[in-house]
């Protein structure tokens, strides 16, 4: 059993002895045997030792480095000028560095289950593979993470007869608010991160998954500008794509108003596919469409039947407050849909309506 810093499992140990069947290590690990009910007994015991050295499991331990790198300057003569410091072990440890100021190229997964990470990783002309034991399941935030820091060791890859440096993370951090962007439709949800469409209302959260884009951006914004965050997924699925159809040209709204002054009635309950696909105007917007010509009073509807009204005033489409809305609703699911994820962010922080 090795030790977890800070906690020395020899000493909380110990003085226990008579526990165990057998008991035996050094400051670095302990090696014991005991019988299964004396597990209870055993819990507490480290239980005791922690709270009794004010041991704080949850903070960090702090990682030493030996030297930062400059990629652009590092060679497998580097490495072979270190390894001459070898043997390495517990008390005179393989050197690892630190490395910043370099741009993720590509990422893949590797291993049983997808479970390790491989990186390629650029700056100028230097480039170098990258491996992350146990990792394969932060891909996404390793691919698309912005002032991504490494501390590595150095190693060798030996692959069809040749002979490349390979840097080996041993931990890793970012600065500043991480932006990921899963609008593809193939990339999945993140595991354990809350959606926006599903959140309490009050309720505080270090990262978000915008899953769903309301028409209305104003609690979507409110929510930015009061949270705290530190990594957003932005998925960004619309209900209606208005972004897709437009907010309806003049053509179309006339060829609309032409065909429906025709008919002394229409049936939109029943004819309303038909009538799209006779105008050739997607049916979410078409919808659209003939509210806003009943908001500005050129149509009537009741129990599904549309008549026009023929002694109308005349109105410009502008005027109408559903087309209005309709015309922000085409913008902003552009941005959403369309803008980069630093763009979007930007605007959810904005005071920009």
């Amino acid at each position: 059993m090795h030790e977890v810093p800070k906690v020395s499992i020899f000493e909380a140990l110990d003085p226990h002895r008579d526990l165990f069947i057998a008991f035996g290590g050094h400051a670095g690990a302990a090696g014991m045997t005991l019988e299964v009910d004396k597990l209870p007994r055993l819990t507490e015991i480290f239980s005791d030792y922690i709270v009794g050295k004010g041991i704080d499991l949850t903070a960090k331990s702090t990682l030493f480095v030996d030297e930062e790198l400059d990629l652009e300057e590092l060679t497998l003569d580097t490495l072979k000028s270190f390894d001459r410091l070898a043997p390495f072990g517990m008390d005179h440890k393989k050197p690892v560095f630190y490395i910043r100021d370099f741009q993720v190229e590509s990422s893949r997964t590797m291993g049983a289950g997808n479970s390790h990470l491989k990186l390629k990783i650029q700056k100028g002309d230097a480039r170098f593979d990258v491996v992350a034991f146990g990792q394969g399941h932060l891909e996404l935030e390793y691919s698309q993470a912005k002032n991504l820091e490494l501390v590595v060791s150095l190693s060798v890859n030996q692959w069809n007869g040749q002979t490349t440096l390979q840097l080996m993370v041993v931990d890793a951090r970012v600065e500043g608010v991480q932006l990921y962007n899963i609008r593809g439709k193939n990339a999945p949800l993140p595991q354990a991160i809350p959606l926006f469409s599903q959140l309490e209302e009050g309720e505080d959260c270090p990262a978000i998954v915008i899953d769903r884009i309301p028409d209305d951006l104003a609690d979507l914004k409110a929510f930015f500008q009061e949270q705290s965050l530190q990594a957003v997924y932005f998925k960004n699925e619309l209900d209606k794509a208005y972004y897709l159809t437009g907010y309806g040209s003049r053509d179309q709204y006339a060829k609309l108003y032409k065909t429906l002054y025709q008919f002394p009635e229409f049936d939109i309950r029943h004819k309303l596919s038909q009538l799209s696909d006779y105008l050739k105007i997607p049916q979410v917007l078409l919808i659209k469409m003939i509210q806003i010509f009943q908001e500005l009073g050129f149509v009537q509807i009741e129990n599904g039947i549309m008549t026009v009204n023929k002694d109308a005033e005349k109105n410009e489409i502008a005027s109408s407050s559903i087309y209005q809305d309709l015309v922000q609703t085409v913008k902003d699911q552009e941005l959403m849909a369309l803008g980069s994820v630093q763009e979007i962010y930007n605007y959810l922080l904005s005071d920009d309506k």
